[in-house]
């Protein structure tokens, strides 16, 4: 096992450098939340057929299962957040959550009822609870905030890749091969990725040391631009210079200390640590821009999946299609979000809640338009690939964002920001699907639409910076 003591010797060899990375720990965390996303895709053209026909249910229950997926992220997304800050590790807690997610799958393969298929469903989600709030914890362990942005957005690519291959996936083996097939083939990604988070380095242990090493490279760019000589007859220029040089003197004499004393090194650091006031996700509640962030989750998640028991339906109702022709559907509806680092870089440039907002009424203008009636199938597929761009437009800037709003508090409760992220989504995955079940069987997809637009539009206004919007068309103006 290693410790932190071992961290701060140079690792030697190939392997060990790569389980010590920081791509290499990205690297996992993209692989978990691709198999989450694999496993919770391949069900959307499968449950439909499963439901309505060979088990005789209606709409309600369809999309009661679909939300039960988010039941079980909703409960175990704090408690996998709570232990992992409080115990201070990372590893243990995912390993438990991707074995729970392989023998969950495997349940799921062999269901012949609908109470087992929620049971099932519903033992994914406590596992997807791990996944989530523990492998964004991992990156904001050890990256800085201010590169959170095209990070978060390039992982999350990850998860956008399992949620468009899951359902061409699910809809090919269901067809196929029956409804065990995709169950089996996730199953065996699952195993692949346990074997991948035991490989890395605990995340925690390795924080403090990429820290100090930011630390030293931000010092040394600012030392090779600063002047050697201090100006003549400028106090504020020598004050500001001679608190660099102190500033500098003290960053290498801590270096010094840890190469020759690392164990008064780990002392002094958990010492510092211990000054830091107590974060609770009520505290984090408290602020508004937490707040804004987690309403802004609720309602586009909602949406979001909302669409997903809704929309096979009506594909089947209006065009007849098969699940593997539904399956390929959504691959293009998901097809755009792969330019979430993009957006992950243009958000960190231009304001996050700007982007964000921009998102939210980008879905709320196209939501109706996914509904029209189209002469062809295919038809149906711009519409739905530009609702899918809403998606992490609106989603990814609040990643990075919550993790700043953390940092600027003077505290590192990642894990708890967030598992207010997770708990606000699994909210929306469970509230989208069940309200969607209930107006599919008393009214159409295209009411269901028009409603979604309008929760959008009455939402958008809240996630918005208005101060800082007025502030940049002053400035733009003048």
């Amino acid at each position: 096992m290693t410790t932190e003591h071992d961290l701060f010797m140079v690792p030697t060899s190939t392997w060990q450098r790569a389980r010590r990375s920081r791509l290499g720990i990205a690297c996992v965390v993209a692989l978990t939340l691709f198999t989450d996303m694999l496993v919770y895709g391949v069900v959307i053209p499968c449950l439909p057929v499963l439901v309505l026909e060979r088990l005789g249910g209606d709409q309600a229950q369809l999309g009661f299962l679909f939300g039960s997926y988010a039941f079980g992220l909703l409960v175990a997304t704090p408690i996998f957040a709570i232990l992992s800050d409080r115990y201070q590790n990372r590893r243990y807690p995912t390993m438990i959550g991707m074995l729970g997610l392989v023998i969950s799958t495997l349940a799921f393969a062999i269901a012949d009822s609908y109470v087992l298929l929620v049971l099932a469903r519903v033992a994914q989600g406590v596992a997807g609870g791990a996944s989530w709030t523990i492998g964004l914890g991992m990156l904001a362990d050890i990256f800085p905030t201010n590169r959170l942005g095209i990070v978060m957005g390039s992982v999350l690519t990850a998860h956008t890749v399992g949620f468009a291959i899951g359902p061409a996936i699910g809809g090919v083996l269901y067809e196929y091969g029956g409804f065990g097939a995709p169950f089996y083939f996730c199953a065996a990604f699952a195993v692949i990725n346990f074997l991948g988070i035991v490989w890395i380095e605990e995340p925690l242990l390795l924080s403090k040391h990429f820290k100090l090493q930011d630390e030293l490279e931000q010092q040394q760019q600012h030392n090779e631009h600063t002047p050697l000589l201090f100006p003549e007859n400028d106090n504020d220029s020598v004050h500001s210079n001679m608190s660099f040089a102190t500033n500098i003197t003290t960053t290498l004499s801590a270096a010094a200390v840890i190469v020759d004393h690392p164990d008064l090194a780990i002392k002094l650091s958990q010492r510092a640590d211990d000054k830091e006031h107590h974060i609770t996700m009520w505290s984090l509640l408290n602020q508004w821009r937490i707040f804004s962030c987690v309403c802004c989750v609720i309602i586009s998640a909602s949406v979001f999946s909302g669409i997903e028991p809704a929309l096979p339906v009506h594909l089947k109702k209006m065009y007849d299609c098969s699940p593997s022709t539904v399956g390929l559907i959504f691959v293009a509806m998901v097809v755009p979000a792969f330019l979430a680092p993009v957006i992950g870089h243009f958000s960190d440039k231009m304001g996050r809640r700007i982007i964000s907002s921009t998102g939210m009424i980008l879905m709320a203008i196209v939501s109706p338009i996914v509904a029209l009636h189209f002469k062809s199938v295919y038809m149906i597929i711009p519409p739905l690939m530009i609702f899918g761009l809403s998606s992490p437009v609106t989603l990814t800037p609040i990643l990075p964002e919550m993790g700043e709003i953390v940092s600027d508090m003077g505290g590192d409760a990642y894990a708890q920001v967030y598992a207010l992220y997770n708990m606000a989504y699994a909210s929306g995955m469970f509230i989208g699907p069940v309200i969607a079940g209930f107006i599919m069987a008393h009214q159409d997809f295209e009411t269901l639409m028009i409603l979604f637009s309008l929760a959008l539009l009455a939402c958008s206004p809240v996630m918005m910076d208005w101060l800082a919007l007025w502030r940049k068309c002053v400035a733009f103006c003048t």
